[in-house]
């Protein structure tokens, strides 16, 4: 029987040589899928990127510890994530570009279909609007309102401040706002609002602001147009100012797009590639309209459905339904079911909300420099803020003004196979797993080798 444990012992040793000597070896690019070389201007110690759209879609792992920054040494350098925020805006009153219509607009046709007129707007430059309306007649005064020529790209207005010129006598009025992106189509975004200019003695009651939350941006919502009832007293408009409101540093959010299929005309899911950690989710309906529905939402595929919320989802009179709100957990699809209703003929836009990150990294070694992710068998190696900047350098070294690197091109690494890639604890584990079903299975084949071999013994015996 020597020579079986001899053969039993071999056998344990050879199994678990490989999971006793696997050594950690210094990762490398090729250790992940795939990489966007970073562009470096100036001389800095530390740089700082925010993580491109696609790190969010497809990396190994929802909380993202398969970053990496690499130099062209191939060797990882010291880097922190961080989320990231926006700065604090102080409120200000940003004056538009103002032209005014006249008061009497032309009535060009009845829209007998719809009840609607359509009317001339034009203003004494020769700049003309059509616009719809139940009822011409009461149509004043009109303003078109745009943003300034002085390079504002985007501006958050909460409120419209009107100058004019001091009536000579009390004055009352009622206006109402309007949005377009293209002159074309005209959409409420504040009906009839209050506007008056009284005076008693030296006590005075002004009330020239409007209501007007909205983002004017030059690639989307660019014009408003004012309109004075018609039987407000005219006004001598001097200009229109948008007014802003202090914002506080808030977290920024990167929004994914997810692909949704339609399972019934009363439900559809809507996926993302991988998992994500949301924070809320935004639905944006293709056209106007009120839709009521049932979300429930999972976080893996083999889960079964979890209620998320019963709502009304609506885009009416230039208001949108609000996010609905996640907790961070992980989102792999939600599904929507109509109540009472049908799915539109296309689909809602089903967006997932989650926080933005950037990569602040200590420039080591050479550049360019690479940022790399993609990798199932990565571990979490990213530093605190405090061991990548000493907070005494941080004093006179603001973050937000480190300088930024740009990532350039793409660069296919170790390739998709890399995602399902295992760690090495994974591995040694896997190994162990091995090394006692090994055991156990060669032990059972040495008991019924032994069986065997008193069987055979003991007929022997007996035929004897």
């Amino acid at each position: 029987m020597k020579w079986m444990k001899g053969v039993l012992w071999s056998v344990l040793l050879g199994m678990a040589f490989p999971a006793l000597s696997r050594d950690e070896a210094p990762e490398t690019p090729q250790d992940y899928a795939v990489g966007m070389t970073l562009v470096t201007t100036g001389e800095s110690p530390w740089y700082r990127v925010p993580l491109p759209m696609e790190v969010y879609a497809t990396s190994a792992w929802p909380d993202l510890r398969d970053v990496r920054v690499f130099n062209r040494q191939g060797d990882v350098v010291p880097f922190t994530l961080e989320v990231q925020k926006s700065q604090t805006t102080e409120a200000k009153v940003v004056p538009l570009r103002l032209f005014a219509f006249e008061a009497s607009p032309v009535l060009v046709k009845p829209n007998d279909d719809s009840g609607m007129q359509t009317v001339l707007l034009r203003s004494k430059s020769g700049l003309e609007i059509h616009f719809e309306s139940e009822d011409a007649k009461a149509i004043g005064q009109s303003f078109l309102l745009t943003l300034p020529e002085n390079g504002v790209e985007s501006l958050q207005v909460s409120r419209l401040r009107l100058d004019w010129r001091d009536p000579a006598q009390n004055w009352q009025g009622k206006a109402s706002v309007y949005y377009s992106r293209d002159l074309q189509r005209w959409d409420e975004l504040q009906e009839a609002s209050q506007l008056m200019d009284l005076k008693r003695g030296d006590d005075r009651l002004k009330i020239d602001t409007l209501r007007a939350d909205i983002t004017l941006s030059a690639d989307s919502i660019r014009y408003l147009l004012v309109i004075l009832d018609s039987q407000s007293p005219a006004l001598v408009l001097n200009g229109v100012s948008a007014l802003t409101d202090t914002t506080p540093p808030a977290t920024q959010r990167v929004l994914l797009n997810a692909r949704g299929s339609k399972v019934s005309p009363t439900e559809a899911v809507w996926r993302w590639d991988h998992p994500q950690p949301l924070t809320a989710l935004d639905i944006l309906l293709d056209n106007k309209g009120l839709l009521p529905v049932e979300l429930e939402w999972r976080s893996s595929e083999k889960e079964a459905w979890r209620p998320l919320s019963k709502t009304v989802l609506f885009w009416l009179d230039g208001q949108f339904s609000d996010s609905i709100p996640l907790s961070g957990q992980l989102v792999d699809a939600v599904r929507m079911t109509t109540l009472n209703a049908k799915l539109p003929e296309t689909l809602p836009v089903v967006r997932g909300v989650r926080d933005s990150y950037q990569v602040i990294f200590n420039a080591q070694g050479t550049s360019p420099y690479m940022l790399a992710w993609g990798n199932g068998a990565a571990v979490k190696a990213d530093v605190s803020v405090d061991m990548l900047i000493p907070k005494a350098l941080r004093e006179r070294q603001k973050i937000d003004a480190l300088p930024q690197a740009t990532p350039h091109s793409r660069v296919v690494l170790g390739g998709e196979a890399r995602l399902t890639a295992t760690s090495a604890t994974d591995q040694q584990r896997l190994w162990k797993t091995l090394l006692v079903w090994g055991t156990l299975m060669l032990g059972v084949a040495v008991l019924l080798t032994m069986a065997w071999r008193i069987w055979r013994e003991v007929k022997k015996g007996g035929a004897a």
